[in-house]
This record gives structure tokens, C-alpha cells and sequence, in this order.
């Protein structure tokens, strides 16, 4: 299941997915660390994060093409706000959370009579806070 929602606007009539990642991070707080003695690690887990890294695809054509430039329209729209509202896959169901990205790639496939026909577009989601807590 690639599914991706962002602000609750789907692209995938005609947009769609060509790479999807799923990752986790465990944060851990300043008491972390190594004991001196023994070099045994101490833990001082903040919680988990589940992040997403997404490559979306342009179908083809007009229309496909403007759904393409619309959620790139998107991305750069709210880049400036503290997050959006990512639903993304997650195991077998999906997960919904509040994500905030600091980059996005995207590539140009061809230009025909003016007009710019893009490929590929990547963005990592990063979780604003911990799924899962201690």
C-alpha cells in the first residue's frame, strides 16, 4: 500500500509513488551516555519517531503534469508553516501525523513546446513528535 496524504489532499489520480521509505528514530535526552567504569550505555529515551521518505512520479501528460506542479505548489506553500498533516502507510494500516520537511527534490524529465515536464520528486517527512513514548 503506497499511501500518502498530505493536508488531506491525495495525488494519486495522477500523481504516484516510486519510492516510499518508512524509517524510525529513538531520540534520547542529555542524560544519555556512556558510564566511565564499564562503558555500559545509559538510555534517556525522549520516544520514537516514524518518519516517511517519499518519491513521487508524474503519471504523463497535461494533466498529470499540472497534479505534479500542484504538489510542488504545495510543499513550497506550506514550507514556511510549522508542519502539515502526513497520512502515510505504516505496516499493514497507515499512520497520520504532523511532519515537517526542510527540503525537496524534484527532476525534469523533458520540455516540450515550453512547457517543463518534471519526473520525479523526493521529500522526507519528519515527525514534529514522538510516536511512541517511553
Amino acid at each position: 500500500m503506497n499511501y500518502v496524504k498530505i493536508n488531506g489532499k491525495s495525488f494519486d489520480v495522477n500523481v504516484a509513488i516510486s519510492d516510499y521509505s518508512e524509517t524510525f528514530n529513538v531520540l534520547d535526552g542529555k542524560n544519555a551516555g556512556r558510564v566511565i567504569a564499564k562503558g555500559r550505555m545509559i538510555r534517556d529515551v525522549i520516544g520514537t519517531y516514524i518518519g516517511h521518505s517519499v518519491t513521487f512520479f508524474n503519471k504523463g501528460g497535461v494533466v498529470g503534469n499540472k497534479a505534479f506542479d500542484d504538489l510542488w505548489d504545495l510543499l513550497v506553500q506550506n514550507s514556511v508553516k510549522d508542519s502539515v498533516v502526513l497520512e502515510a502507510a505504516d505496516g499493514q494500516s497507515q499512520i497520520s501525523y504532523e511532519a515537517y520537511y526542510t527540503t525537496g527534490t524534484r527532476r525534469i524529465k523533458t520540455v516540450t513546446d515550453g512547457v517543463n515536464y518534471w519526473d520525479e520528486l523526493s521529500v522526507n517527512f519528519i515527525p514534529m513528535e514522538a510516536q511512541y513514548l517511553p
